[in-house]
């Protein structure tokens, strides 16, 4: 079990992101093992790894982009 005794010591936390495609659609999950996308934001899936990234590229041919949240 980890005790945080010092603050410099803690864990950062990755940024969290959402990914978009040029027509403004928002990542939202896989379906049948390609990449989905939404025109509803809040159905955005937020990623912290841009492994993650790579990945969604490679199934789809939109170019992406990643907004922070």
């Amino acid at each position: 079990m980890d005790y945080l005794v010092d603050k410099k010591k803690r864990k950062l936390k990755a940024p969290e992101f959402i990914v978009l495609n040029e027509l403004a659609q928002v990542f939202c999950g896989l379906i049948g093992g390609y990449p989905a996308f939404s025109d509803d934001f809040d159905s955005a899936k937020p990623l912290n790894n841009k492994e993650q990234v790579r990945m969604i590229q490679q199934g789809t041919l939109f170019k992406l982009e990643i907004e922070y949240l």
